[in-house]
This record gives structure tokens, sequence and C-alpha cells, in this order.
């Protein structure tokens, strides 16, 4: 297991703390194993030696088999939780080149995979086969004459233990990198996209002065020409005609004002407003300028809607990493 070192000395003191809860967890579960021998051993007319298999505290499997080229014993030490047949065939066959061929079956002689794990196999009784010779390993009587589906649902169980135990201290010793990892990744993202944002940026900018002006001109024009129309009206009024001729003048000339609000309403399907009306203009003069000037107003929205999903994600990231560091 890699422990990752960090200079800050809180950090230090976590992980510290975290890795005696992790010892202190492993020293009080309740896994089958002895500081004595496991097994007692026979052995069939057909082979030699003393073969034996022991289970240390600390879940190492020594395993020590008679190798039949040599003519002597070899030690295999092998992890209770982690290596399986397949890793203890590789050993034996590295020790001695002689051997074609070696096999695990079980007491009814059925073959045990490859893939089979060790903590699994040395409750009982078991055989290997090296080329000819078969070595037979029996577990002493007290385990024989056990109950073999407890035995087998106890380690399991701790086995399960175990693996949620070293899963929190991973996380707990990989979620601060993992995290300013993220930061700097979407802190990126968003430097990348600013980046192609800029000219689209200037652009936008000169067509929205150039839109904002000539919005203005309508809404002076606009004032001036009612102004012109009042003007005209009094004069008709007060100097060239009487209120009886210029009445019926005046009548008409507000209806019109009334056909061209109901106008306004047909072509937009929105109610008219000096506010609303002032917006239609712009945005109408903006996009007529965007279109000649090239600018992609969609690709223009996308970027910015990028950068604002990014920069809440960022924020909730350093919400959580404040929220840590006040705990």
């Amino acid at each position: 297991m890699k422990f990752i070192l960090y200079k800050n000395l809180n950090n230090f003191s976590k992980i510290k703390s975290i890795s005696n809860l992790f010892c202190g967890e492993l020293s009080r579960l309740n896994l089958p194993i002895q500081s004595k021998n496991l097994f007692s051993t026979d052995i069939d007319k057909s082979s030699s030696g003393n073969q034996s298999v022991q289970i240390k505290p600390n879940g190492i499997v020594k395993l020590v088999v008679p190798l039949p080229a040599r003519k002597e014993n070899c030690e295999f030490t092998l992890k209770f939780l982690n290596e399986n047949v397949g890793d203890l065939i590789e050993k034996i066959m590295q020790e001695d080149r002689s051997i074609d061929k070696i096999v695990f079956y079980t007491n009814e002689g059925n073959r045990i995979s490859q893939s089979t794990a060790i903590g699994s196999i040395i409750y009982n009784e078991f055989k290997i086969k090296i080329n000819d010779d078969t070595l037979i390993f029996k577990p002493p009587v007290a385990h024989m004459d056990s109950n073999e589906a407890n035995l087998h649902d106890d380690a399991r169980n701790e086995l399960d233990r175990v693996r949620e135990l070293v899963s929190k201290l991973y996380l707990q010793l990989n979620v601060e990198q993992f995290e300013a990892e993220k930061e700097k990744k979407i802190s990126d993202e968003i430097e990348k996209l600013k980046s192609d944002l800029e000219p689209l940026e200037n652009v936008r900018r000169d067509l929205e002065q150039k839109a904002k002006r000539h919005t203005n001109r309508m809404i002076w024009l606009g004032l001036g020409l009612m102004s012109m129309q009042a003007g005209i009206l009094a004069r008709l009024t007060w100097f060239d005609y009487s209120w009886d001729i210029v009445e019926p003048i005046s009548y008409f000339v507000s209806y019109s004002a009334v056909i061209g609000v109901y106008a306004y309403y047909v072509l937009t399907r929105k109610e008219y407003g000096y506010e609303s009306a002032s917006d239609r203009v712009f945005l109408r003069h903006f996009h007529k300028n965007a279109m000649k000037n090239d600018l992609d107003i969609k690709k223009y929205n996308q970027i910015k809607d990028s950068i604002f999903y990014l920069e809440n994600d960022l924020k909730n990231v350093k919400k959580s990493n404040f929220l840590k560091a006040e705990k």
C-alpha cells in the first residue's frame, strides 16, 4: 500500500490517525489465523518429503513443497487475501524448471481453478499433483470437526470488513489530491474558454455600442415626430383654421396611433410598451450588424454558458474544501 506524504502538518496528523485506526481494526479482526501450524500433512506413497502449510499472524501463508529435481524442500510465501492458486503454481515452476505440470485438486477429485484464492482452499483437504507425484494436505482435527460453512462465512465477513476499511483509508488519503486536481482542471478549462471568447467579446462590445446609439437616435426621433405633430395641429387650430375643422382631423390622427399599436402586436405577438419597443430596435440593429461583421452569436452563447456552469462547479469544489477545513 502506498501512502501519499503531505507537507501540511494537519494532513499528516490525519493520515497518522487513520493509519492507527486501520492497524487497530486489523488487530481486532477475528480472522482464523494462528501462530502455530494450521495444517498437518499426509503424504501418499508416490511422493517423498515433508510438505507443510503455515499461516502466520500477519496473514502470510508459508507453503513448504518438495521439489522433484532438487530432492529438497522449498518454502513459498503467499499473501492470504491477495494471491491465488495460479500465483503459487507460477512460483513453484520458477524454482524447478523440470516440472511440466502442476494441478490442484479437492479431496473429492475436482480440479481447482487457478483463479481460486489461497484463503478459500486452505481450510479444506486438498491435493497438489506435481508431474506424477501427489501431495495431500489435510487440516487438523479441530478444523475438520468445525462447521465449514460458518468458518467460510466468518472469513468472508472479516474480509469484507478489511476491504471496507482499506477503501475508507484510500479515500481519506486521496480525496484532497483529487479535489485539488479537479479544481485545477476546471480552472484551466475556464481560462481556455475565456481566451476563445475574448475576440468575440471585443466584437460584441463594439456592436453593442453601435446598437445603443442607433436606439437612442430612434427614441429621440419618435419624440421629435410627436412634437411636430402636436405643433402642426396647434397651428391649424389657432392660426389657419378653427377647432371645428381640426377636431375630426385630430381624431383620425389619434386613431391612426391606435392602429399602429395594434399592428405592432400583430407583427410581434407582444403587448406594446416603450421599453419592449426599445429593446426590439436594439436587438434588430445588433443582429443585423453581427451578420455583417461575421460574429457567430450561437458560438458566443455556447461559450458563455460553458463558462457559467464551470464557474459554478469551481465554486462548489471550493465550498466543499472550505467546509472540510472547518471540520
